[in-house]
This record gives C-alpha cells, structure tokens and sequence, in this order.
C-alpha cells in the first residue's frame, strides 16, 4: 500500500474537507445556542418552523422578536407566583386533607415518620447508612402485616 507524501494534493484535499466540515458543524451549533439563549422551545412546532425558517441576525433580542410575533403565548415569560398564590394552594391542600380523612384519624404518613427518624438519628450523631436503614425498615414495616398503610401501597 502506497503512503502519501506530506502535503499531496489528496492529502490537503482531506484537510480541507475537514475543516469545512467542522466549520459546519460550528455554525450549527452557534445556532442552536443562540435560539437556547433566546428562550425558543424548539421542541414546539412553531420553535421548529422560526428555527428552519430564520435567516436574520443570531443576535437574542432579533430571535426572541421574531419568537413573540410567531408564538406570542409560548413567549412570553410565566407570571411569577405571589404571596397569596402561595397561602391560597397551601389553604387547599389543608382542605383536601381535612375532607378526606377525619381529624382524629390523621397520623403521620410512614414516610415522614421514617425522615422524622432519620433525622433524629442523624442529630444524635449515628451513621448515615444506619440512619437510613431505620426509615426504610418504617415504610416496609407499614406495606406489610394484616393491615397495610395505603399510603405505601403502589401499583406500579
């Protein structure tokens, strides 16, 4: 088998071939940053037409323009939560808990005992791995005898 000579045509050829190539591979990727950058979810099928579809600037703000016209609800940004959202869902959940189990049958779900002993045993100084051992012993203490806890119970 023949070996090429330094610097022969088909040897610069190839180099060329590989430059070009991995300068492709650059511009597809300063792409696809710049659309990350700009907040387009090209997993949407408007994402993936702008994406196709643009040829302006990669600069944020010309995508994230050109976003907001094509998709102006998956553009604009979530509203930020407030104190009365919070004490509302926290106010339904207590709710909830309250309609379907009665006060005086309300106990402490085997999964927060089992945190709440872990802690504990944590705090006192004891090894993780013993630790962590005592929690898991709770919740597969309350999935079996003659009267599980459903709340351990799963399906899946």
């Amino acid at each position: 088998m023949a070996t090429q000579e330094p610097g022969s045509i088909k040897e610069l050829r190839d180099a060329a071939d590989r430059g070009k190539k991995a300068s492709q591979e650059l511009d597809a990727m300063k792409r696809e940053m710049a659309f990350l950058k700009a907040g387009v979810d090209t997993d949407t099928k408007a994402g993936q037409l702008l994406y196709k579809a643009y040829d302006g600037d990669l600069e944020t703000e010309s995508i994230q323009a050109e976003w907001a016209e094509l998709a102006p609800v998956a553009a604009a940004p979530p509203p930020e939560p407030d104190a009365t959202d919070d004490a509302r869902v926290s106010q339904e959940r207590q709710n909830l808990a309250s309609d379907n189990v009665p006060p005086e049958n309300q106990t402490e779900s085997p999964y927060d005992a089992g945190h709440r002993q872990f802690q504990e045993m944590i705090a006192d100084g004891r090894p993780k791995d013993e630790s962590a051992a005592r929690f898991v012993h709770t919740v597969l203490e309350a999935a079996g005898g003659a009267d599980p806890d459903q709340r351990v119970i799963s399906d899946r």
